[in-house]
């Protein structure tokens, strides 16, 4: 099968996963509300009944952390412990749905309805939890080899408080192509996961690593190419963030439509990767 083969019957089975996807998302905007609404009470306490806010309209001022005094203290510690938990959450739920994606992905014939999703997802979601740990562990035990040792050796020759220069450019980049490898053999050991019915983790990665190995070009051509679509559409989607933040009214509710239509489509392009690496098994 060819690299363009692989990526448009990946796309076709994620589009086709419509229903899971949609799902996904509600669950989501669920679990981020729930921690910005208490958020968005705390800062209309501070800022109603404050001169602040018409301060904040020419752009930000650091005076203006010291106007609020000790509830600011309070503001950036409820936000920090918000987007920890929001990331802690997200990934535990990321790792929960993947069950179910990689399920639907690997089913021969028929649909998948939303009850056979979830009971997927809740089967599967030790094994690619222990999955997910191991491949971290070997990212960061390969980041501090590739990028922070060399780092830090440069500083103590240089005596520079950041690492800097060529080789640590050459570094950068080399990590970066390496993460396609590691990526495909976490979404090939799930795959695994899914289509065998074993929970054996160990046996998943070497299938992964197997995989890799007897289609090398066209599992790390699958992945690169839509983590290269992917951050493309990261870089638009900031891009539009900065530019369309609207002040009021209308375009408050349209620029939420906006985001959250964005968010969907970020979740298309993680069931395009899942699907896209269970055709390059195959």
């Amino acid at each position: 099968m060819t690299l363009f083969n692989t990526l448009k019957n990946g796309a076709v089975k994620a589009v086709s996963s419509y229903k899971q996807i949609l799902l996904i998302w509600v669950t989501t905007l669920i679990l981020v509300l729930a921690v910005g609404f208490p958020l968005r009470a705390f800062l209309n306490m501070i800022f109603d009944s404050s001169m602040i806010v018409e301060k904040l309209n020419d752009g930000f001022d650091i005076g203006v952390a010291g106007d609020i005094g000790r509830p600011f203290g309070a503001l950036m510690a409820s936000a920090s412990a918000g987007t920890f938990l929001l990331s802690i959450a997200g990934f535990f739920l990321m790792t929960f749905f993947a069950g179910g994606l990689f399920r639907r992905f690997t089913m021969a014939w028929g649909r998948q309805k939303v009850s056979d999703f979830l009971r997927a997802s809740a089967n599967n979601f030790l094994p690619y939890l222990r999955i997910a740990i191991l491949m971290m562990l070997i990212i960061g035990v390969l980041t501090f080899i590739m990028i922070g040792l060399p780092g830090i050796i440069t500083m103590a020759i240089t005596g520079m408080q950041t690492p800097s220069g060529i080789v640590m450019k050459i570094l950068y980049v080399l990590w970066v192509l390496v993460m396609p490898v590691w990526l495909f053999v976490a979404d090939a050991s799930r795959r695994w996961v899914a289509a065998t019915g074993s929970h054996k983790t160990f046996r998943a990665l070497g299938a992964g690593f197997r995989a890799l190995r007897e289609r090398f070009w066209l599992s790390y051509g699958t992945v690169l190419a839509v983590l290269l679509i992917n951050a493309a559409f990261v870089a638009a989607v900031f891009w539009f963030a900065s530019i369309a933040t609207p002040d009021k009214g209308i375009m408050v509710f349209l620029f939420f439509l906006a985001t959250q239509t964005l968010v969907i489509i970020r979740l298309f392009m993680k069931a395009w990767r899942y699907a896209a690496v269970c055709e390059a098994v195959q």
